[in-house]
């Protein structure tokens, strides 16, 4: 009996958690970004991308896939969000982004490659008509 329940304890500690929180909704007014001023610029090439803290949960990573292309991924981590640390960012190298908190990495299509997240992370729809981008808080995935 005592073996058997060694043996089930091993396997329960070796399962992935997959009992996390789902990333919380937060409902924000569009957010429309003239992509000729300033403090776009690093969105006007393909693999740039901008931090915004204003809307989202815990902020938005606006990324430029090609000219016409853009995606809007939330901040906050897909694993454990209710966490202080559960934040994502674009690693130093610019080719995907990564958890402060778990160490998790993800790809700019948002999906899990590598760490413990297993749910990608939140994106938000966007729309480009001429030279203005639209963020929504419509969820995509």
């Amino acid at each position: 009996m005592k073996r058997i329940f060694i043996i089930a304890l091993l396997f329960v500690g070796c399962n992935r958690d997959l009992s996390d929180d789902p990333i919380p909704y937060n409902n924000f007014p569009p957010l429309v970004l003239s992509l000729g001023f300033p403090e776009n610029i690093k969105l006007a090439v393909d693999g740039g991308y901008r931090v915004i803290g204003a809307i989202g949960v815990r902020g938005v990573i606006v990324y430029r896939t090609n000219s016409t292309t853009y995606q809007a991924f939330e901040v906050n981590c897909s694993y454990h969000p209710n966490e202080a640390a559960s934040n994502v960012s674009v690693h130093t190298s610019g080719l995907y982004m990564v958890c402060t908190g778990c160490n998790s990495t993800f790809n700019f299509t948002g999906q899990p490659t590598g760490g413990i997240a297993w749910r990608p992370l939140r994106r938000y729809r966007t729309e480009l008509v001429g030279s203005n981008l639209t963020i929504t808080s419509d969820v995509l995935n």
